[in-house]
């Protein structure tokens, strides 16, 4: 039975302009691929010649993950493979930041910013490095970018959200992700437990913004009023006030058996 988690990273030996653009990744060949397995605890370096290895790899492993391996690495590697790509068991990291913020945000901006450890280079230097004979320079890049991927996968497993810096004024902007296998969808039915019971509910929520050095997951007791499909209404203990949640910004919900009754509720005992 396959346990195995398997992070991985590749680089090209040609650019976008030298095949005709993005829709041809397919032309753009495989000089390096780095990959870590969480079983061996142990980084491994594919040239060309070496990727049949690296197959078998990811096809033993219970989940392969990598950032934004669906709209670059997988295509990349698919003429090298016999098995197709897009059929195994895949946590690209992306998909959660382009959901959360609903744009993409660069592994570099994410590491710095969570880590505070960035890339040492890019892929036109990869490029490069390839025309000039320096296969090893590949390697050790492609391998740098893996243990940073891994590092990030991680603090989002540990803490439920990643970090970057956006180009604004919003500074520090925290990103929730769902790596650890909690999803909005469990939670939800947890919350609208708590409010059809008037159950109290304590949970760790994840504000967007915030400053070097502070969590963004506070832990908050709400009393949840009205509840959507995205987001909900409740008194906020930690605020003292109303305010609106969103779903996707609780990291966990726990019922404190405490009970309550809604504003509207209050008002009818009284009549």
């Amino acid at each position: 039975m396959a346990s195995d988690t398997v992070v991985f990273d590749l680089e090209t030996k040609k650019q976008f302009s030298d095949v005709g653009g993005r829709e041809n990744l397919h032309l753009l060949e495989v000089s390096a691929l780095s990959a870590y397995s969480y079983e061996k605890d142990k980084f491994y370096e594919f040239e060309e010649k070496d990727l049949k290895f690296f197959e078998q790899m990811a096809k033993d492993a219970e989940r392969v993950v990598g950032f934004n391996i669906k709209g670059f690495d997988l295509p990349v590697l698919q003429p090298y493979v016999s098995i197709q790509t897009s059929s195994l068991p895949v946590v690209d990291m992306m998909d959660d930041v382009v959901r959360g913020v609903g744009f993409r945000v660069s592994l570099d901006n994410l590491c710095k910013t969570t880590l505070g450890a960035g890339k040492i280079a890019d892929g036109l230097d990869a490029v490069r490095w390839w025309r000039e004979g320096k296969i090893d320079e590949i390697k050790k890049y492609c391998t740098e970018d893996v243990r940073l991927t891994r590092d990030l996968y991680e603090y989002g497993k540990r803490h439920g959200h990643v970090l970057f810096h956006a180009r604004d004024s919003a500074g520090r902007v925290s990103v929730p992700v769902s790596w650890a296998g909690e999803n909005s969808q469990n939670i939800r039915q947890i919350l609208v437990s708590a409010f059809q019971s008037r159950s109290r509910v304590e949970i760790n929520y994840l504000t967007k913004t915030s400053e070097a050095g502070e969590d963004p997951n506070k832990t908050r007791l709400v009393d949840i009023y009205k509840i959507g499909e995205d987001e909900f209404e409740g008194y906020c203990h930690l605020r003292k006030g109303l305010r609106i949640f969103k779903i996707e910004r609780v990291l966990a919900a726990r019922p404190t058996g405490e009970s309550y009754r809604v504003p509207g509720e209050m008002q009818e005992s009284l009549l």
